[in-house]
């Protein structure tokens, strides 16, 4: 038994026997001695320090003696914090948007004529109403994200051909 006590304490006894070995050491005391004395001579060897002899007395009667707590009271989420991360990230995707819009369509908005002008030889016939209904046609294509009206007023004069 002390060969395979021996194997025990050195962690290479085979699973399936720890039991029956700790069975035989739990109702022999000389046993329990045995594994105690080798124990103790393990932690030396190694470099740990012993344990006094009734540390497991003390450490059951502390622990006896700690309140049990069967379920500990949950900590309460403070109120009014709880809109502070949403409305901060509602805020900076506006303020992004906001900032790419600006820079975006600005440009193109201050750079579209304000009126066309259309020079037209002396000799053609032009036909005011086609000719204005061929740019509302076109003036889709403008990008124009203000919605305004850019192209409303067409003059034309009727000059040399060049």
């Amino acid at each position: 038994m002390n060969e395979k006590l021996s194997a025990l304490l050195d962690n290479e006894l085979d699973p399936a026997e720890w039991a029956a070995v700790l069975d035989a050491v739990k109702q022999d005391p000389q046993l329990q001695q045995q594994w105690q004395e080798w124990y103790i001579a393990r932690d030396a060897l190694s470099g740990h320090v012993p344990l006094s002899g009734d540390f497991m007395q003390r450490f059951s009667a502390r622990l006896s003696a700690e309140p049990v707590v069967i379920a500990p009271q949950r900590l309460a989420a403070p109120k009014g914090k709880r809109w502070l991360v949403p409305m901060a990230t509602a805020a900076s995707v506006a303020f992004v948007g906001l900032a790419v819009w600006q820079f975006s369509f600005r440009p193109a908005a201050q750079s579209l004529p304000q009126m066309a002008s259309v020079s037209v030889p002396a000799h053609a016939q032009v036909n005011a109403a086609e000719v204005r209904a061929y740019l509302a046609a076109h003036r889709n294509g403008v990008a124009d994200p203000l919605g305004g009206d850019h192209l409303t007023t067409v003059s034309f004069e009727v000059g040399e051909q060049r």
